[in-house]
């Protein structure tokens, strides 16, 4: 019996599966990184994720966690729960290679709840940039996007910016009557970034409608992505990768983001190719191990999308 975890700003996701690669159950949670979530919520989360789990534990051989945050809290509780002969950490840079191009070398572009881009080699971080958090940095992730929006709700109510569509959403989506009181519901929350990120679906909704600002907010982070990615190409030029793998949510709220980031890339570093992740980051263990035992990376992909069908993103990318 093995685990694959992923953990973290938004979600807790569990999967048990056997030798054989056939799933015996999954769980689902609330998110477990600390710089989005408090401490407490983490604890609950986690709870609620192993409890789900626990009806049908045994001795795991090895749990492949990528949890972004307090990682001991999640062995704590599990192992109270069952015997577990191997804890596996993998880093959320490696877990977007193995299990967006089920390869061990590459070049990786995270824009989830936080961001950062990253080269990978033999399944190894060699160079990173970004990834300095909500406070000091993570421009382009889905934290950014939101405080993007937010702040435009601001301007807007303190009469130096224009009322738009996303102003009139995010003002319905608080359930407040002016753009002041939304804000200060936000500066309210123990987790306020936490909040902002959960504002991406409503900034992808009025960019749907043609809102300017919106569509604004996500070419500026699509190209914010891009730059790192071109900060990262020249700090690392020896690699010879030139497939970049795009992982995490953000990705995935408006065609914008990925057209601003590819336009930028395709005039300061045209050889370089992106692509979409074939899987979520939680098959990063399944990845992990049939690379590990010898198969292909056109037969990693292959297998997981036959044993682990509800996990594909991209499923043109698994028969690339």
């Amino acid at each position: 019996m093995y685990l694959t975890v992923d953990g973290g700003g938004s979600k807790l996701i569990a999967v048990l599966y056997d030798d054989g690669l056939t799933e015996i159950c999954r769980a689902r949670s609330g998110g477990v990184n600390p710089t989005q979530n408090p401490l407490p919520s983490v604890k609950e989360h986690i709870a609620d994720c192993v409890s789900q789990l626990a009806p049908h534990l045994g001795i795991i051989e090895c749990a492949d966690e990528v949890i972004a945050g307090r990682r001991e809290l999640f062995e704590e509780e599990l192992a109270a729960k069952t015997e577990v002969r191997r804890f596996r950490p993998i880093g959320e840079p490696q877990a977007g290679l193995f299990a967006g191009a089920c390869r061990l070398n590459g070049l990786v572009a995270i824009s989830g709840t936080g961001s950062d881009v990253f080269l990978i080699q033999n399944g190894k971080v060699v160079c990173t940039v970004g990834g300095w958090g909500p406070v000091m940095g993570d421009q382009g992730s889905g934290a950014w996007i939101g405080l993007q929006a937010l702040r435009a709700l601001g301007r807007a109510a303190n009469g130096w910016g224009k009322k738009t569509i996303l102003t009139d959403i995010l003002e319905a989506h608080f359930l407040q009557t002016t753009g002041l009181c939304a804000l200060r519901a936000v500066l309210a929350s123990p987790a306020p970034y936490r909040v902002a990120a959960d504002v991406v679906p409503f900034v992808a909704q009025a960019a749907r409608e043609g809102d300017e600002v919106a569509l604004e907010i996500f070419e500026r982070a699509g190209e914010a992505i891009a730059r790192q990615l071109e900060a990262l190409i020249q700090r690392a030029p020896e690699h010879t990768e030139r497939e970049i793998v795009l992982c995490g949510g953000a990705w995935k709220a408006h065609g914008r983001m990925l057209d601003a980031c590819r336009e930028y890339l395709r005039r300061a570093a045209p050889v370089y190719v992106i692509k979409r992740p074939c899987f979520e980051h939680v098959m990063a263990g399944p990845a992990l191990r049939l690379l590990e035992s010898g198969m292909t990376e056109r037969e990693t992909r292959i297998t997981l999308a036959h044993k682990f069908p509800d996990f594909i993103i991209d499923e043109g990318e698994i028969f690339s």
